[in-house]
C-alpha cells in the first residue's frame, strides 16, 4: 500500500493535531506488516519501525476497537515490552483504529505518554483521536485506489504490448517468451511463463521462461507434481492462486519442490479447449505476496492471448501444409491434363495453337500459385502479374506499377489469363518480338458517384511498326471479354506501340 514510502505533509499534520489535542509527547500513524510496524507519520519518536513483537498497536488489532492502556507497565501484555522497559519508557497508550473501505484494518493512528495516565483520554480526547483515524483511513484509501489505478493502467497497457508482440511473433516459442517477459515485469514477478499439458503423463513442457536476474529458469519437461498440484485448478479451468506456499494447504505435500525452484507464492491460469487443460501459465515469486482481482484478470487476458496467438500460428502452419498439398495436387492435374491434351492434339498439324493452350494452363497454374499465398481469399494484383510474368519470361523488360488492389479467385485468374494473352500477343507481334522493346503495366482506382473502378493500362514501346490485325484469335476475344467477362476494354493501335485499357468495379473484382 503505502508501506515505506516517503514522508507527506497530510500525514505529518495529522499525528501532530492528535498530539496537540492529546497533550501528549508522542503520536504515530503505524502500519502493520508481516514482521514489523512502519510509522508512515510520526511525532516525538526518531525511528521508522520497530519488531511487530514491540508493537502495541497489534494488541487485538483484529477487534478494530479503541485500545488504551493507562499504565503499559503494569499490563501483562506490555510490561515486558522493550520499548516499555528500555530508554523509550513508554508509559500510557492510546490508539484508533485505522479502517479501510473493505473493512481490512491496517494499523492505528496512537498517541504515547512517557507517564502513566491513570485516568486516560478524556471522551472529547478519544473523539478527536478516532475522527482523526478516519482522516489518515480516508487518505490511505485514495492513496491505494490511486496506485490500484495507475497499477491497472500499467497491466493494460502491458496487455495491449502482449497483442502487438504475439502479432509480430514469428514462432510459437518466441510468443511465448515475449509475453512471459511482458507480464513478468508488469507484476514485478520473479518467473513467468507458458507450458504445455501433457494430462496423460502428468507433465508440463515449459519451452521457455523469463526470469528476473538471479533466478533460475525451470524451462524443460517437468512432472506437474513437482511444480505443484494442480488438480482442482485443472478439473474446472480456475486460476491457482497461492499467496504463501510455506502456509498453503494447497502445497502442503509439495513445499520442498516449490522451495527448491524458489516458488514461495505463485498463480497458475490453465489454458482450456473442449473441457481440457492443455496448458498452464503460471506466474512466480519468491517471496509470500498478495494477488489482488485486477492482476488475476490480467493473467487470464494475457493467457487467452497467447493461447489465441499460438492456436493462430498453429492453424497457419497447418494451412500451410494443406495449401501445398493442395499445391501439389494442382500441378499434378495440370500437368496430367497438358500431357493428354499433347497426346489428344499430337497429330493436330499447326502446334502453334497447341503451344498457345500449354502456356495458358502454364498461366492458369500461375494464378493458383498467386492464390494459395493468402488460402485462395485473395490475391494482390501485382503478385498475380509477377508470377505469370515469371512463368511466361520477359519480367526484365516489362515494369510495372500501380497500388495494391485485393483480386478475389475468379477476377485473379482473370487477370493471370489477360496479362498472359497480352505478353503473348506482345512476343509474336509487338514489342517484346525484338530486343529493343519493352512493355509497361500500369493500374490506377479512379472513383465516380457510382463505384470506385480499377483501370489497368498496357502500353508497348520500341516495337516494330503496329498494324491492326486483320484475323482476330481466341487470345483477342479472351481479352475482349474484360476483366472477369465485363468488358470495358478499349485497344490502340498506334505505329509507336500497341496499347490496352481495361475497366471493372472495384468491389465486383474482390469478391469474384
Amino acid at each position: 500500500m503505502v508501506l515505506d514510502t516517503a514522508e507527506e505533509r497530510t500525514f505529518d499534520d495529522l499525528v501532530l493535531v492528535a498530539a496537540k489535542a492529546c497533550a501528549v509527547p508522542i503520536a504515530l500513524i503505524t502500519l502493520l506488516d508481516s514482521d514489523r510496524q512502519w510509522f508512515k507519520a510520526r511525532v516525538g519518536l526518531d525511528v521508522r519501525e520497530t519488531e511487530i513483537e514491540h508493537s502495541v498497536c497489534q494488541i487485538d488489532i483484529d477487534r478494530g476497537d479503541f485500545l488504551e492502556i493507562v499504565d503499559l507497565t503494569v499490563d501483562r501484555r506490555t510490561k515486558a515490552n522493550p520499548l516499555v522497559t528500555g530508554e523509550r519508557h513508554f508509559r500510557a497508550y492510546a490508539g484508533a483504529p485505522l479502517v479501510l473501505r473493505s473493512g481490512i484494518v491496517v494499523g492505528r493512528l496512537c498517541v504515547i505518554d512517557t507517564v502513566p495516565r491513570p485516568d486516560g483520554l478524556d471522551e472529547t480526547e478519544k473523539a478527536i483521536l478516532r475522527a482523526l483515524a478516519r482522516l489518515v483511513s480516508e487518505n490511505l484509501e485514495l492513496r491505494r485506489v490511486a496506485k490500484v489505478s495507475d497499477h491497472v493502467m500499467t497491466l493494460q497497457t502491458a496487455l495491449v504490448e502482449i497483442g502487438e508482440t504475439i502479432r509480430d511473433s514469428r514462432d510459437t516459442e518466441q510468443m511465448a517468451a515475449a509475453t512471459a517477459g511482458i507480464v513478468g515485469r508488469a507484476l514485478s514477478a520473479d518467473r513467468a511463463g507458458f507450458g504445455a499439458v501433457d494430462a496423460a503423463v502428468e507433465t508440463i513442457d515449459v519451452e521457455t521462461d523469463w526470469t528476473a536476474p538471479g533466478v533460475a529458469s525451470i524451462a524443460g519437461r517437468r512432472r506437474l507434481e513437482t511444480v505443484r498440484n494442480l488438480p482442482e485448478a485443472r478439473a474446472h479451468g480456475d486460476p491457482l492462486v497461492v499467496w504463501d506456499a510455506l502456509s498453503d494447504e494447497t502445497t502442503a505435500h509439495d513445499r520442498q519442490s516449490a522451495m527448491r525452484i524458489g516458488v514461495r507464492s505463485f498463480v497458475d491460469v490453465p489454458v482450456r479447449e473442449h473441457g481440457k487443460t492443455i496448458a498452464v501459465f503460471f506466474v512466480h515469486s519468491v517471496h509470500p505476496r498478495s494477488w489482488p482481482a485486477e492482476e488475476i484478470a490480467f493473467l487470464r487476458s494475457a493467457a487467452d492471448r497467447l493461447e489465441a496467438g499460438v492456436a493462430q500460428h498453429r492453424a497457419e502452419q497447418r494451412q500451410g501444409v494443406i495449401n501445398g498439398e493442395i499445391a501439389h495436387r494442382l500441378k499434378n492435374t495440370l500437368t496430367m491434363v497438358q500431357a493428354i491434351a499433347s497426346q489428344t492434339l499430337r497429330t493436330v498439324v499447326d502446334r502453334e495453337v497447341v503451344y498457345a493452350f500449354e502456356r495458358r494452363l502454364i498461366a492458369l497454374s500461375a494464378a493458383h500459385d498467386a492464390l494459395l499465398e493468402t488460402n485462395w481469399t485473395q490475391a494482390d494484383l501485382r503478385t498475380v502479374a509477377n508470377t505469370v510474368l515469371e512463368t511466361v519470361g520477359f519480367a526484365d523488360r516489362c515494369t510495372l506499377d500501380g497500388p495494391p488492389v485485393a483480386l478475389g479467385p475468379r477476377a485473379a485468374v482473370s487477370v493471370s489469363l489477360i496479362v498472359h494473352e497480352l505478353l503473348t500477343n506482345a512476343f509474336k507481334y509487338g514489342a517484346l518480338s525484338n530486343d529493343t522493346g519493352d512493355v509497361s503495366l500500369t493500374w490506377s482506382i479512379e472513383s465516380d458517384e457510382a463505384d470506385d473502378r480499377l483501370v489497368i493500362h498496357w502500353q508497348e514501346s520500341g516495337g516494330p511498326p503496329v498494324t491492326a490485325p486483320i484475323r482476330r484469335g481466341f487470345g483477342f476475344k479472351l481479352i475482349s471479354l474484360g476483366l472477369v467477362g465485363t468488358g470495358g476494354v478499349s485497344f490502340r493501335y498506334d505505329r509507336s506501340g500497341f496499347s490496352a485499357d481495361l475497366q471493372a468495379s472495384l468491389r465486383h473484382l474482390a469478391q469474384a
